[in-house]
């Protein structure tokens, strides 16, 4: 996809040299102030030339990292997506055959927050700011549905085999795969909207416990009597 690569994330353990540092930290620059400034001055009031220039990078350098505004907006999330994915994929023997697959998803998820913001303390604020351009910005939206598309199909590969089901014939992961990022994205929008939590990935991990613990209920609501 354009520029939202599932592989070569921008938070996957610390770099090496000194130059995969340099890389990182303009990577991390150009994210924070992509986002500080979207945030209080309107994307569409912020171009490409105005932030290269408060990072002190060109444009060609922009060009290596991100493809577009959209990109280097919702890298935060993106990150989410790609530890939830890497821990799907690598963590398989770990999980108890008596365990539903909602469950592992949940687990997952909520392992993947810890991480990201362990990881860099400034990532659940910046994560705040990508939702909420996420929120009024239909392109940095549809940027961001896109990757969760490619992240749910990489989510398919890595969970059917184990349960022997065929994703052309049976749609029973893909169903669920589809409500578990309704959901998990219905409590990151009703995180952004409660002004009473501070920004901690506690705050965010308790609306993903209560959001996708209220799935299998909202299949059995009754319909009103007209």
């Amino acid at each position: 996809m354009d520029g939202a690569k599932l592989a070569g994330g921008h938070g996957e353990g610390p770099p090496e040299t000194l130059r995969e540092r340099k890389k990182a930290q303009t990577s991390r620059d150009l994210v924070a102030e992509a986002l500080e400034s979207f945030t209080l001055h309107g994307a569409d009031a912020v171009t490409l030339d105005d932030l290269c220039l408060r990072v002190g990078v060109s444009k060609r350098t922009f060009f290596r990292y991100f493809s577009s505004k959209e990109d280097v907006a919702m890298t935060p999330l993106q990150d989410l997506w790609r530890e939830f994915l890497r821990r799907l994929e690598s963590e398989p023997q770990s999980r108890n055959a008596d365990v539903t697959v909602l469950s592992v998803l949940h687990d997952t998820l909520v392992a993947s927050i810890r991480e990201c913001a362990d990881r860099d303390s400034n990532w659940i604020h910046l994560v705040r700011l990508a939702l909420g351009l996420d929120a009024v910005h239909p392109s940095f939206a549809a940027h961001n549905l896109r990757f969760c598309d490619e992240a749910v199909q990489a989510a398919l590969r890595a969970l059917a085999p184990g349960l022997g089901i065929s994703v052309t014939d049976d749609p029973r992961l893909r169903l669920l795969l589809d409500m578990f990022l309704a959901a998990s994205r219905g409590a990151q929008r009703t995180w952004i909207l409660r002004t009473d939590d501070n920004d901690s990935a506690e705050s965010l991990i308790l609306l993903v416990d209560h959001t996708i613990g209220a799935l299998s209920a909202s299949l059995g609501l009754k319909a009103p009597r007209l």
